[in-house]
């Protein structure tokens, strides 16, 4: 799947591998493909992971974590030439307390948010690039299921899909 949009430095792939269910947290383990797509080797490269579950007021909260100070990276630094790319397993933890549930026909569910946020040296600067996915259950033809918390977490497969905020209104 592309998912790199006109001018962005970067192509990010985000491929979920497991949901676990666990007694205080939701784990979600996934890989991310990162593709150099600017045509200038990007050094230093730091990448830094965020999970959510999607609410109300999720656009403020991604917004937030991109326009804040760096997070902890999610793994050593790495240079990436043009052209050339990386893979990185992750896995991240979504709190009970933190999982917004959405009753849907009675029945209890959520769909998680994964925000990515990468750093790094091009040139003089430090260069900084965002990107989210949503994750959920695949097979839904081009939309993701929810995770359902009344059953077993899945063990079919998983997709994700990119998230764009939405776009502010001016008053």
């Amino acid at each position: 799947m592309q998912v790199a949009q006109p001018g962005e430095p970067f192509e990010l792939v985000l491929n979920p591998r497991r949901v676990v269910y666990g007694e205080q947290e939701v784990l979600l383990e996934f890989e991310l493909l990162v593709g150099n797509a600017s045509g200038a080797s990007a050094e230093n490269i730091r990448v830094a992971f965020a999970a959510m579950s999607a609410h109300a007021q999720q656009d403020a909260v991604i917004a937030g974590f991109h326009g804040g100070p760096p997070g902890e990276p999610g793994g050593a630094p790495f240079d990436l030439a043009p052209g050339a790319g990386a893979r990185m397993p992750v896995r991240l933890a979504i709190p009970h307390s933190g999982i917004q549930v959405v009753q849907l026909g009675g029945r209890p569910m959520f769909v998680p948010i994964v925000l990515i946020d990468l750093r790094w040296r091009g040139g003089l600067s430090v260069r900084r690039f965002g990107a989210d996915f949503m994750l959920g259950t695949a097979g839904q033809g081009d939309k993701l299921g929810p995770l359902w918390l009344d059953r077993p977490a899945p063990t079919g497969p998983l997709g994700a899909h990119r998230y764009f905020a939405k776009a502010a209104v001016a008053a």
